[in-house]
Parts: structure tokens; sequence; C-alpha cells
């Protein structure tokens, strides 16, 4: 009977202790809950934040081919320039072959006449 007494008391410090021991493991699975729905805060604010970064990228991304489009434009503008001012100077180039030719003929009409230039 004795036996069975110690055996008894003995039972019941083993379930005592495993109540204990099951104490433990509630506190430290809340502690582990807290931490895990901090870090799905966490995990929430990031992704927010990433979205926002994406729609940002991609308003960026618009704002940057917009001004492709203009720098674009631009470029053929200044062609369309660039042929303007061409044609401009080969007009130029004409004119200056005419006074030239003009100037010649005027040293032969001054010198026919006897005139020097002043």
């Amino acid at each position: 009977m004795e036996d069975a007494e110690r055996k008894m008391n003995q039972l019941y410090n083993d379930v005592n202790a495993i109540y204990g021991m099951l104490g433990d493991i509630q506190k430290q699975q809340g502690a582990h809950t807290t931490q895990i729905e901090s870090l799905q805060t966490s995990v929430t604010t990031i992704s927010a934040t990433q979205m926002r970064h994406g729609n940002r990228l991609n308003e960026l991304d618009s704002a940057v081919a917009g001004v492709s489009d203009q720098i674009k434009e631009m470029r053929v503008t200044q062609l369309r320039h660039e042929n303007r001012f061409t044609e401009i100077d080969q007009r130029f180039d004409g004119m200056d072959q005419r006074f030239d030719g003009m100037d010649q003929k005027l040293e032969l009409i001054m010198k026919a006449l006897n005139i020097g230039a002043n």
C-alpha cells in the first residue's frame, strides 16, 4: 500500500509538473502570438509601402515616356531648323557669288572709266 501511495504521489507531482510546463508553454505561445502579430503588421506596412512605390514608379515611367516623346519632337524640330538654315546658307552663298560678280564688273567699269577706289 505504501508503494501505491508513493506512486500516486509521484503521479500527482508529475501531473502538477506537466500542468506547470503547459502553463509555461502557454505563456511562450502567447509571446510568440504577440510577435507574429507584430510581424504581420510590419509585413502589411511593408506591402502597402511597396504598392505605393510601385504606383509612383508607374507615374515616373509615364513621365519619362512623355519627356522622351518631347525630346523626339524637339529633335525633329531641330532637324527641320537645320535644313532651313542650310537652305538660307545656300541662298547667302548664291548672293555672295552674285556680289563677287558685281564687284568684278564694277572693277572693270572703274578701270574703263579710269576711276580709283576710295
